[in-house]
């Protein structure tokens, strides 16, 4: 909830409830300063507990899927780990746009994916999404077990592997990957922008999407 704010800033007023990108790092406090640019108004039908799921899940989702991959209608998604923060995201904006999504979770998330928009589920434990022969447009790993040398076979010719969660050799081998592979591959974080967050704002306000709370906690406990 906005407390006070510097008098160059316009669009906003004391009272308002807004969601905040604080960046990669996020916030635990009672307060913060934020930049304005990095501040959209809160959905009415969204709790703050909702709300605070939007920022950086959301934002690495979308940003990954659509400015990253390019991810369009009638493509291939797969979500390694799409019972997670940014899995649930992943799943949810590519079927907005418009790819078939198969999400790869655990037997316990099969049903929360498939209502979240998945088209197939792979339960891990039983299937190797990697040693199927199927071939994908996309992969985005939220796991960090699908590294260019185990997934890079399960992706089409020109297409993408973004590695939302990597370790060193994936971030600094992604460049050389691409060059040799002709796929894209991705282990970099993008910038959130005030774009991004007023557009998962408005989806969330719409009900185009759903953040997804695994549990709360009391600040104290933090």
């Amino acid at each position: 909830t906005v407390e006070g704010m510097d008098a160059r800033v316009s669009g906003f007023r004391v009272g308002d409830e807004v969601v905040v990108s604080t960046g990669l790092g996020g916030a635990l406090a009672e307060r913060a300063v934020v930049s304005a640019l990095h501040v959209a108004r809160k959905p009415s039908n969204l709790s703050f507990e909702e709300a605070a799921a939007i920022p950086a899940a959301g934002q690495t989702a979308l940003q990954a899927l659509r400015d990253q991959a390019g991810l369009g209608a009638g493509q291939r998604l797969l979500v390694n780990g799409a019972g997670g923060g940014v899995g649930t995201f992943a799943v949810q904006i590519g079927k907005i746009l418009g790819a078939h999504v198969t999400a790869v979770t655990s037997a316990a998330h099969r049903d929360l994916v498939l209502g979240l928009g998945a088209d197939e589920v792979i339960d891990y434990a039983v299937s190797d999404f990697a040693a199927n022969g199927e071939l994908y447009d996309v992969i985005v790993d939220c796991v960090g077990n699908a590294p260019f040398e185990r997934a890079a076979a399960s992706v089409r010719p020109g297409g993408a592997l973004l590695l939302v969660v990597s370790d060193r050799k994936g971030l600094f081998g992604a460049a050389r990957q691409s060059r040799a592979s002709g796929k894209v591959v991705s282990a970099a974080s993008v910038p959130y922008t005030p774009e991004s967050m007023a557009a998962l704002s408005r989806l969330a306000g719409s009900g185009v999407i759903r953040p997804v709370i695994d549990r709360t906690y009391p600040l104290a406990d933090i």
